[in-house]
């Protein structure tokens, strides 16, 4: 299901920008604090595009590909929820979408 989504995602960048490449991993499992997690990396003929296509990619990342994040802390397990900035970061590629 990730990886589906994983694909639809960059498919989405490659439509709406003129990339040359893509690359997205996201890592699952368990992670301790301070580990990378994700990275994702754009090509393109000029950075604006290149950048705004990376940009779109971690907004979409955060709000629309399925990874469910539990912590474990000294005072128990929590799932983490999604937050209000993440919402309204990828809100803004859906207006521009929208003209």
């Amino acid at each position: 299901m990730t990886e589906r989504m994983l694909e639809r995602l960059e498919a989405e960048a490659r439509r709406r920008w003129p990339l040359l490449d893509v690359l997205v991993i996201h890592r699952v499992g368990r992670m301790t604090p301070g580990e990378a997690i994700v990275l994702v990396a754009t090509a393109a003929a000029h950075r604006r595009e290149a950048i705004a296509a990376c940009e779109f990619l971690i907004d979409w990342l955060k709000t629309r590909a399925p990874f469910w994040k539990l912590e474990e802390t000294p005072s128990g397990e929590r799932w983490v929820e999604a937050k209000a900035s993440d919402d309204e970061a990828a809100a803004r590629w859906e207006r521009a979408a929208a003209g």
